[in-house]
């Protein structure tokens, strides 16, 4: 396969910008500063060789490197002292051993997960046709992944040759032709959506992305042929998939609901709601207050329940109901594992601290919320008749609202499924719950 343009491409800026080390020894005055000829007669006299090290341009905190093959070792400075208290000619025998061993095995999977990431396409390129034809595809886009790159650093024709030793169909879902994918993208100037070559099938993560900077954002879908995306990396748990622009279809942005989009007096509504309930919380009632199911936690899904309670216009018995289970729905955890027992647990507890103040029939509702809060739709379903509940759909209605309010929080563990929402606007504050996960204080600040 033809290799990449060397000389200009800004991939192999690090390799092109290395100067060798004796090329410079005219610069006396510098070379004799750092006692350059005893460091190069320590070098000689261990039998390697000076024409494999190089000064480096670009790098403030390591001028000088070593790079031979598939080694590529920084050196903070270029002195016999600093070559040996580094112990760097034992490091650059250890890495080229180790890379002789990957390759007298042909293991390239490890190869290039310990080459270094400045040198790794460098390496691809050299062993393209010692990799196994089958293995070429998946580990060039190891490479690209690990590496940071974008499509848009390759000749279109250079990724079409690595498509063609694919080895089947890229295993994404569906069996529709198309599939929907996301894109993140940040308040700030960025370039289009419509020219943009990184997507995700995870629009979670495209909501990550659209508000990691500034905390607002704006998320895109499209759909792209299931063979014309370029690569599916699954690596880092982002689901991307990498394609060519003008192969995207019906690019459009998502409508979702901004901490921005709430106006002025509901905010002002939500606040003072928030303020009376939070007083109620304390971190003795938890086991691990600091934990994944604790203090922080409990906050976000008050907060959501009450967002989503005003925005709907709730009756006040809807919200004191929503807003105690959320304050006391994880109180009874003794783990942050998977824990079924743990709402029939919160219940007992906040019932034996005399936390619920509630009568009937709101009391009732507030049990069938906490406990089976933590167990599946179908099963809480099943159990509503062991409740004394007045109006079943209004007990259904009111626990589908608490569990998008707790879902909408599984943000923080990279672990949350849309298709589980069970509400409208559950899935229209996907991005709310990501800005309060982000940043809590957010909601807060923004009440002018």
């Amino acid at each position: 396969m033809e290799s990449l343009d060397r000389i200009n491409s800004k991939l192999f800026a690090t390799v092109n910008g290395l100067v060798p080390i004796q090329e410079l020894r005219s610069l006396r005055n510098y070379f004799n500063k750092l006692n350059y000829w005893e460091a190069a007669g320590y070098i000689e006299s261990s039998g390697m060789e000076l024409i494999h090290f190089y000064f480096k341009r670009d790098d403030p905190l390591a001028c000088f490197c070593y790079y031979r093959d598939l080694v590529f070792i920084d050196i903070p400075i270029f002195t016999r002292e600093a070559l040996e208290s580094f112990q760097i000619l034992d490091l650059i025998k250890f890495e080229e051993g180790r890379m002789e061993n990957c390759l007298s095995r042909g293991d390239f999977k490890t190869l290039f997960y310990i080459v270094d990431k400045r040198i790794a396409l460098l390496a691809y390129e050299k062993l393209f046709n010692h990799i196994p034809d089958q293995d070429k595809y998946e580990t060039f886009w190891f490479v690209y992944s690990r590496c940071g790159l974008g499509l848009d650093d390759f000749p279109e024709e250079y990724i079409r040759k690595i498509m063609a030793y694919r080895n089947g169909p890229l295993d994404l879902p569906g069996d529709d032709e198309y599939v929907t994918i996301y894109r993140g993208q940040g308040e700030a100037a960025s370039p289009p959506a419509q020219i943009e070559h990184s997507w995700t099938l995870d629009i979670n993560t495209a909501i990550r992305y659209a508000v990691q900077s500034t905390g607002e954002g704006q998320v895109y879908k499209a759909l792209i042929r299931k063979r014309d995306a370029a690569a599916y990396i699954k690596r880092k748990n982002e689901k991307e998939i990498v394609v060519f622009p003008s192969l995207l279809k019906d690019v459009v942005p998502v409508t979702l609901l901004s901490l921005a989009d709430l106006k002025p007096d509901l905010r002002l509504d939500i606040m003072d709601r928030y303020d009376y309930y939070e007083k109620q919380l304390k971190t003795e009632y938890f086991y691990r207050p600091e934990g994944i199911h604790g203090i922080m936690h409990t906050r976000r899904v008050l907060l959501l329940n009450l967002i989503i309670s005003c925005l709907q216009g709730y009756q006040e018995r809807f919200i004191n109901i929503l807003c105690t289970a959320a304050l006391y729905h994880d109180i009874g955890r003794i783990n942050d594992n998977f824990d079924p027992q743990h709402g029939i647990e919160s219940y007992r507890k906040a019932r034996q601290l005399g936390l619920i103040n509630l009568e009937q029939p709101d009391h009732a509702i507030l049990k069938y919320i906490i406990e089976n809060h933590c167990i599946s739709d179908k099963l809480a379903r099943e159990h509503l008749d062991k409740y004394n509940l007045n109006d079943r759909g209004e007990s259904k209605f009111l626990f589908d609202t608490f569990k998008d309010a707790d879902g909408l929080d599984r943000v923080r563990i990279n672990d949350l499924d849309i298709r589980q929402l069970r509400t409208d606007y559950g899935r229209k504050l996907l991005l709310v719950a990501r800005q309060l996960h982000n940043d809590f204080d957010l909601f807060f600040r923004q009440k002018e």
